[in-house]
């Protein structure tokens, strides 16, 4: 009988051992899970407070590098330390009187409002182009039709003609080829040594 008293003695200390290890190894496992929550939390939080301060450098640098050139507007542009819009109009258009356009690209009420690392939009301007290519002049139109009266009076289109009152032979000359320079030519052919002196009912020849 002691035997048997003695036996459920030591299965109830086993069983109250075994509850305390299992109480035990609870209480340690809510620790230790604190404890990792709380270390991932720390990492986690360092990480992203030094995600932001070096991303912050480094979107700047990219950033500045992003600035359109001329030659591919439209684009960004990031404003620069003592910047206004006249001084980038001539920075990108090579007239500073157009920094309407890029006030109007950007809705700004007042142009004279910019600001330091402000991302602003520098439009292309068509008309740019337009405006730089030279003016072609339209051709002279010269007569060459035989029939068609000149400046100076009918078309001479024979070898000879007669003087009538009023001519000289820088007329005939416009009259014969449309140059009163020639004149020179009708004298020579008609050793006409004065070319003030010719009269009416003189025929002169008119080399061709």
């Amino acid at each position: 009988m002691a035997k048997k008293i003695s036996t459920e003695q030591n299965s109830n200390y086993l069983g109250k051992i075994e509850n305390e290890i299992q109480s035990n190894q609870s209480k340690l496992s809510m620790v230790l899970g604190a404890l990792i929550i709380l270390v991932v939390g720390i990492l986690v939080f360092n990480y992203f407070n030094r995600s932001k301060s070096d991303l912050g450098p480094a979107q700047t640098t990219t950033t500045e590098q992003q600035d359109v050139t001329p030659a591919n507007l439209p684009g960004k542009y990031i404003v620069k330390e003592d910047d206004t819009l006249f001084i980038i109009a001539q920075k990108y258009y090579n007239d500073g009187y157009k920094y309407t356009e890029i006030a109007k690209a950007n809705n700004l009420d007042n142009p004279d409002l910019v600001e330091k690392g402000q991302i602003i939009e520098i439009p292309k301007l068509e008309s740019a182009t337009e405006m730089t290519l030279p003016v072609q002049p339209e051709p002279l139109t010269v007569v060459d039709d035989l029939a068609a009266d000149t400046q100076w009076g009918p078309k001479i289109t024979s070898t000879t003609y007669t003087v009538v009152e009023g001519d000289w032979l820088s007329k005939i000359a416009g009259r014969s080829y449309g140059d009163i320079m020639e004149y020179d030519k009708i004298a020579k052919a008609n050793n006409i040594q004065n070319s003030d002196l010719i009269e009416p009912g003189m025929v002169l020849t008119i080399p061709r």
